[in-house]
């Protein structure tokens, strides 16, 4: 009975992604910011129902395969959780791969942001700003905070290509790599109908409410995101988050200025608005960009002109205006992560109600304020340097 009423939904999915298809002309047309409907209520219900918890859920004996499989799982995974490069690659490398994991791209491109993010750290401009502790404490936050996310989703996405490699469903393992419950169904769903929106904003939703532990600890709350410069920086447009993508001759962003970082429904609907404007707006050109030109850390990768990699302190033939923006390798070194496994942070099916849609904007082309960002920075920086 069950099966026939998920059916039946599969069905509902399906008719009502070809009348989006047929309404995306008209959209484009006439609605520049428009809200992306992902799912009838009727299946994020029939979802919630899949999620509840039951005592008497069965106990899953594992077989030698099964434990097979979760070695090689949890062996790729740790090693490609290295560091920013590494993982940024292993999201690529995975997409070229299965390119219905739409979310595999996204996680791509924002993991090039937090690289950037990284380096800036060591860069001319914030290493100027920041002291030395605090330099150090922002690494490891941003470290920890794009380790741990790895950690949980890369393990995910290799369980769902030993799932498409043996054409049997393996999603039961989940809650042996301590993935939340929130994502079961989820998977289960997206194996049978490849309902790539699904997954993607899913994953969005599940690494925002993972990382949430580590946003509230009041090391990072006191040191970092209630400081002063933390929140000057974020009211200014500083924290943006940058898709660079080929147009013409030339290389521009698009993306978002995230500017309530702690609050992690916000953070939600920033990925969501994101994987609208790259997956919507963008895709063949950022994946023109990314394809071509290897992530190494620098900003540099995307803007050459404005960017170098070699310091002016140490390398007098770098002139202004050149801003210096090290390779990861140049900045920092390896760590290694401590990766706690949590409670489960999925505890109401109100947070199914964020399926349902997604937002793409209509002035998604950051360039221009990026540039005036950059200026309003060097300006922040001599303005220091005047003052001591």
């Amino acid at each position: 009975m069950f099966t026939d009423f998920i059916n039946w939904i599969d069905e509902e999915i399906m008719e009502a992604k070809a009348k989006w298809k047929k309404a995306q002309v008209f959209l484009k047309i006439f609605m520049r910011e428009k809200y992306v409907k992902l799912f009838l209520l009727l299946v994020v219900e029939a979802l919630s129902k899949l999620m509840v918890k039951t005592p008497s859920e069965k106990i899953v004996f594992l077989g030698d395969k099964e434990i097979d499989i979760l070695r090689r799982i949890r062996e790729e995974t740790d090693s490609l959780n290295l560091n920013n490069i590494t993982r940024t690659r292993a999201y690529l490398d995975f997409y070229l791969e299965n390119e219905e994991i739409h979310w595999s791209f996204l996680a791509h491109m924002v993991s090039r942001n937090g690289g950037w993010n990284m380096t800036d750290l060591k860069g001319s401009i914030l290493r100027e700003l920041l002291s030395t502790n605090k330099v150090q404490l922002f690494f490891e936050f941003l470290e920890q905070a794009n380790a741990e996310i790895f950690h949980d989703a890369y393990a995910q996405l290799l369980l769902y290509r030993y799932s498409k490699q043996s054409g049997r469903n393996f999603f039961y393992l989940l809650p042996h790599l301590s993935v939340s419950t929130f994502m079961k169904p989820i998977w289960k769903h997206f194996f049978k109908t490849k309902q790539s929106s699904l997954i993607t904003v899913a994953l969005i939703i599940n690494e925002q409410h993972l990382i949430q532990r580590l946003i509230d600890h009041p090391t990072y709350q006191k040191e970092l995101l209630n400081t002063i410069l933390f929140k000057a920086q974020a009211r200014l447009g500083f924290t943006n988050v940058l898709f660079p993508y080929r147009n013409a001759h030339r290389i521009e962003v698009a993306g978002v200025t995230v500017q309530n970082f702690e609050n992690v429904n916000y953070r939600i609907s920033i990925g969501k608005t994101l994987y609208g404007i790259l997956f919507h707006e963008i895709l063949a050109a950022a994946r023109s960009f990314a394809f071509q030109k290897p992530h190494t850390g620098s900003r540099a990768d995307f803007w050459p002109d404005i960017f170098t990699k070699k310091d002016s302190k140490i390398n007098e033939s770098v002139q202004h205006p050149f801003i210096f923006s090290p390779t990861l390798k140049q900045a920092w070194p390896n760590i290694q992560h401590k990766i706690q496994i949590q409670k489960d942070w999925y505890t109401s099916p109100k947070v199914l109600n964020q399926l349902t849609e997604y937002y793409i904007p209509a002035a998604y082309n950051l360039t221009t304020n990026y540039k005036n960002d950059l200026k309003s920075l060097v300006l922040m920086n001599e303005l220091k340097n005047m003052l001591n």
